[in-house]
């Protein structure tokens, strides 16, 4: 009894830790900066892609197993081997494990930069269609492109925690934990710095932002390409936990409007308030799981429970929580030789807001209805 109730606490904190890797990004690309980006999973399909095609491949070539094998068709096999290799030498198994993260860091942050060339000079909706049809476009290339990750049936990946023997899905992961609390603790610490409040003066009105000389493309192509990047070891840390990978399981339900509703619930431009609402989003969505055999009097499928309980759900935000559970907390700047804002002095911040007042452009509280 023990035993189920400590592995479901862990599933459902491993869950949500891969969440938090969206929400966090998503939350500083909307909450934030004022990317409307409904392709927020297409890092995250790329890192599932790199992880089934690399990691298995490279240590076949440093084993030396038979080349002749086809790392699809033979995958079963080639893995078995492959983490029997690593069983016994760990250093190899957490240099692949390094390698793989490292080229999943470098490729996220390079197409979302490269990304961001068409997808900022669009309006805001159609920034929105933009990266969701980029994302739906790479994981239907992925799910039928068999050389990459198995195609519709996906591939199993090769293990490389396993040289802690039967520690080994506890060292996995303790990885995942620790990789999702240094990227809380990074976003925390850039969320609460001048860049913070430069990303929330671009928000709320750019052209002032710019008039006091903030190049407000540049810093949200670099959002762009930050924030893609926790989102790429989201999909290499799912694959590894599931020990596969299938491209098509990789959802715009799943990943990209369950993410919005939990940052939207917790309340945006608040990391506290997306920490609240993915836990509490994951909560419902494992509950429904695992007491689906008690839904059986609907008339419908219980399989429609969750899309549905999705909508409703929007619905009650946007009526009468907009603003999510924690809502955004005004800042507070305090001037003088002592500030680390950009305003050097009173005087500085004066000429700011008269120019502000001059142009018509004084700041607004922000709100949904300004983006």
């Amino acid at each position: 009894m023990y035993e189920i109730i400590f592995s479901t606490i862990i599933d459902i904190l491993i869950l949500f830790c891969i969440y938090i890797l969206l929400t966090l990004p998503l939350n500083f690309e909307w909450g934030y900066t004022g990317i409307f980006n409904l392709g927020i999973y297409f890092p995250m399909i790329v890192g599932a892609i790199i992880t089934a095609a690399i990691p298995g491949r490279l240590a076949m070539m440093i084993y030396g197993i038979d080349s002749e094998l086809d790392y699809i068709w033979d995958n079963a096999k080639i893995v078995r081997l492959v983490d029997a290799k690593l069983a016994t030498d760990p250093l190899t198994a957490i240099g692949i494990l390094a390698v793989t993260a490292i080229i999943v860091i470098v490729i996220s942050a390079f197409l979302g930069y490269l990304s961001s060339y068409p997808a900022l000079k669009l309006p805001l909706d159609y920034l929105a269609l933009f990266t969701l049809c980029l994302a739906e476009s790479t994981r239907l290339i992925g799910t039928y492109t068999d050389w990459m990750a198995g195609g519709p049936f996906g591939i199993t990946v090769i293990n490389p925690f396993v040289w802690a023997g039967p520690y080994s899905t506890d060292v996995e992961e303790a990885f995942i934990i620790g990789v999702t609390v240094v990227v809380i603790y990074i976003f925390h610490k850039l969320c609460n710095s001048p860049l913070g409040r430069a990303l929330r003066a671009i928000r709320d009105n750019e052209t002032t932002a710019e008039c006091v000389g903030k190049d407000t493309k540049l810093i949200r192509r670099k959002v762009l390409m930050f924030a893609s990047i926790p989102v790429g070891l989201a999909g290499m840390l799912h694959s590894l936990y599931l020990s596969a990978t299938v491209v098509q399981g990789y959802t715009r339900v799943d990943f990209s409007y369950w993410p919005w509703m939990m940052m939207m619930i917790g309340g945006t431009a608040n990391n506290t308030g997306v920490v609240v609402g993915t836990f509490i989003l994951i909560i419902i969505r494992r509950l429904m799981i695992y007491l689906k055999h008690y839904f059986t009097f609907l008339p419908f499928s219980v399989l429609w429970v969750e899309p549905i309980l999705l909508a409703i759900m929007l619905g009650i935000i946007l009526a009468f929580r907009p603003e999510g559970i924690i809502p955004e907390k005004p800042q507070r700047i305090k001037l003088g030789e002592s500030s680390k804002t950009s305003f050097k002095s009173e005087k500085q911040f004066s000429k700011i807001r008269i120019l502000g007042e001059i142009l018509g452009l004084s700041r607004k509280p922000y709100s949904s209805g300004n983006q």
